[in-house]
Parts: C-alpha cells; sequence; structure tokens
C-alpha cells in the first residue's frame, strides 16, 4: 500500500461553492486529477486574496464518518480500509467499526509570476495506513505554470484521472496509486498532448534476516518515470513507463554478495464515455520490481529465486475497469473489478499471496450543496502461491459534510 499515505479512491464529492448561486459540478471524485479540479473551482468561487498581494488561496476541507461492517476481521492493525492482502485464510471474528480518519484539510494558492502561475497545494487527513489516527500530508508541492512540478504528489507512473471513485479509502488492488516526492518537467504538446517525466523517491529498502540467509534491498537511483497523454474532450488515454535500479545485498554461511537489478514496467490508461452522461476507467499495469506502485501490492520488492539459486525480481501485472453511472443530477453509482497477480516464476513460498481481486459497487446522494450520503458493497479474494485462497466481504457506510 500506500505507506506514505494512500489513499485510493475515496468517494464522490460536490464542487459546491461558499456562495449559492456559484455551486458548480454535481458528483466528483475526491481523489486523482478529478479532485483537483473540483478544489481549483471551488478556489475561483470562494477565493481569497493575502492583502497587499496579488496570491489568492483557498482553504476548505471535509468531515467524514464511516461506518463499517466487514465478515472477517483483516490481519494485521490497519482494519478501516479493505486490503485484500490482509484477508485472514483462517478463522476469524466479525468486524464493525466507526471511524473519522478520511476527514481532510485542503490549501491551494496561486501567485502569478513572469515565469507563470506559481501554485501550492497541501493535502492532509488523519489515515496512515497503520491503523493508528493522526494527521498525514498526503501532498505537498509547488508547481510553476505547467512546466515543473517539486514536492510530495502524485507519482507520474499512475493515471490519476483514471482512479474509480470508491468509498473505500484504498480502492482497488490492481491500480497503481503512490504519492511521494518528485521533481516531474511537463510539456505540452499542442492543446491535447503532455508529455511528462520525472525522478522520484524510491523507497526500496526491505529486510529479512533468517537462520542461513540476510537479504537487503535498497535504491541505487531514484525511480525514473514518465508518461505521454492524450486529452479528448470526453476522455483521455494514457501511456506510462518507469525504471528502477535496486542493490540487493545477501549473506549466507558461504559468503555475502551485492548485486544490481533493473527493474521496470508500463501502463496503458484512461477513461471514455459510454451511455449519456455515464463513463468508463481502465488500466493494464505491468512490471518487473514494481510491486510497490500498486494499490494492494502483495510483494513490495518482488524478488524470488530463479533456476539457478540466483534472487531475481517477479513480474507484477494488475488490471482493473470501472463503470460510473449517472443516475440523475445528485444520484450516482461506480461499479467495477481489479486483479492483482504477482508471477509465479522463481521460488516464492507456498504462503506468499500471487493474487488479490478486488470488487465493489456504490450508491452516492447528494443531499445538500455541502453534505453526502453513500453506501458501498466490497468482496475480495486472496490467493497463496500453494492454490489455497480466503475471501471478504465488506460495507461501508459514509457521510461527508464540505467546509469550506
Amino acid at each position: 500500500m500506500k505507506r506514505a499515505g494512500a489513499a485510493l479512491v475515496l468517494w464522490a464529492c460536490v464542487a459546491a461553492s461558499a456562495r449559492a448561486e456559484d455551486a458548480v459540478e454535481e458528483l466528483a471524485a475526491t481523489k486523482g486529477s478529478a479532485a483537483e479540479a473540483q478544489l481549483h473551482k471551488q478556489l475561483k468561487a470562494a477565493v481569497r486574496t493575502i492583502p497587499g498581494t496579488d496570491t489568492s488561496y483557498f482553504i476548505g476541507g471535509w468531515l467524514q464518518l464511516d461506518a463499517i461492517a466487514a465478515r472477517k476481521q483483516q490481519d494485521g492493525k490497519e482494519q478501516n480500509t479493505f486490503l485484500v492482502s490482509s484477508t485472514p485464510f483462517g478463522s476469524a471474528p466479525r468486524d464493525y467499526r466507526l471511524s473519522a480518519r478520511q476527514s481532510q484539510f485542503n490549501w491551494l494558492s496561486k501567485t502569478p509570476t513572469s515565469l507563470g502561475d506559481v501554485a501550492t497545494r497541501l493535502e492532509a487527513n488523519l489515515f496512515p495506513i497503520d491503523g493508528s489516527t493522526r494527521i498525514t500530508w498526503n501532498q505537498a508541492y509547488v508547481q510553476v505554470g505547467e512546466w515543473v512540478t517539486l514536492g510530495k504528489t502524485y507519482s507520474t507512473f499512475m493515471d490519476d484521472a483514471a482512479l474509480p471513485t470508491t468509498l473505500d479509502y484504498n480502492g482497488p488492488s490492481g491500480v497503481t496509486f503512490v504519492r511521494q516526492a518528485l521533481v516531474r518537467g511537463s510539456v505540452p504538446v499542442g492543446e491535447r498532448w503532455k508529455i511528462e517525466a520525472s525522478a522520484e523517491e524510491a523507497q526500496a529498502d526491505f529486510s529479512a534476516t533468517g537462520a542461513i540467509l540476510d537479504l537487503h534491498t535498497s535504491a541505487r537511483r531514484p525511480d525514473l518515470a514518465a508518461r505521454v497523454r492524450y486529452e479528448g474532450e470526453n476522455g483521455h488515454l494514457q501511456l506510462s513507463a518507469l525504471s528502477r535500479r535496486l542493490r540487493v545485498s545477501t549473506a549466507t554461511p558461504f559468503g555475502a554478495r551485492d548485486r544490481g537489478i533493473d527493474g521496470k514496467g508500463f501502463s496503458v490508461s484512461g477513461s471514455m464515455p459510454a451511455f449519456g452522461e455515464d463513463s468508463i476507467s481502465f488500466q493494464l499495469a505491468s512490471g518487473e520490481g514494481i510491486g510497490r506502485y500498486f494499490n494492494d501490492p502483495l510483494s513490495a520488492t518482488g524478488l524470488a529465486l530463479s533456476p539457478g539459486g540466483d534472487l531475481e525480481l517477479v513480474r507484477s501485472t494488475g488490471a482493473t475497469l470501472y463503470y460510473q453511472r449517472q443516475w440523475a443530477p445528485d444520484w450516482m453509482s461506480v461499479a467495477g473489478a481489479s486483479s492483482l497477480r504477482v508471477s509465479d516464476d522463481g521460488g516464492r513460498p507456498a504462503a506468499a499471496l500471487n493474487r488479490a481481486t478486488y470488487a465493489s459497487v456504490n450508491l452516492i446522494h447528494r443531499l445538500t450543496p455541502r453534505a453526502l450520503v453513500g453506501g458501498e458493497l466490497l468482496w475480495g479474494e486472496a490467493r497463496r502461491v500453494d492454490g489455497l485462497s480466503a475471501s471478504n466481504i465488506r460495507v461501508q457506510l459514509s457521510l461527508r459534510y464540505l467546509i469550506f
């Protein structure tokens, strides 16, 4: 998961302004590029200006309460989001809980300069993915015009516009989702194309100690990501690539070894219109050593023994397909499924997970310009290398009140 503040796709929200006559949007996602567009519309509607400057800013957020009921309590400390990889394989008690951890604070600002608008973005909630409740900074970056972004934000390898809207905090297992420190350059090509490249925080540290083997991994350089994106009037298409360079150090009774391994991945994703105001979002991503870029990494580094006895990176592949249905201006549903699979090549422990399947369907309603309520049914199945599988079912009810 995104240990630094995951978030995968939360749920629907209305972009109402502080002035009733300026209310905009109906229901929209609150993660990814749709969420950013929503906040910028709020900025225009409820904008304030720092006295004596040209800097405009917006402060807002929401209070959220989630009621959760699960057939099985998940393994580990985190219970307030649906993690397929935490599905218990043995008996487990039912789980019921209330949570306000998705409540969020946002800051946006814009300052005109000779280099273009300088924008800042801060986002915080109470949802670190370790089961605790504390302030977590999900985004904190500066953007100069359309050219340079510096700070913590969405990885260039992921597609923030293809994230489906789920009430569940984490969202589909097989979609790519990472927010981390990066520096990104962007080059618009015409009106609809954009090319972007970035150097990003690697987060490759891993250690395991056993009776006859000590294993350590680390990053030898920042992760490098690039994407090309086409923005149509009613949809988009994105192609992404990722390159990683890892150092794997092993120590056995027969000696120590240190070697470099290259990880790489690709992704194709997008969205398209369906019937009426409905839309479809999709993604297919695959690569070696890129497990941590998926929403529910079954193997964050992805190491296995090759037939020759060497440690090699294994392939992770995720596929996600979701449909968004607009029933009426104040009613919408999002339904779909996602699968994440780790290759069986090489020697992985029999109890290691090699597949996670996630499915969800929800119904979301805008009660007032600032209040939303929704319900969601989730199902997940985890499968191990030895073929054993376990499933879980969860129901979530959520209420959100916007503050700005």
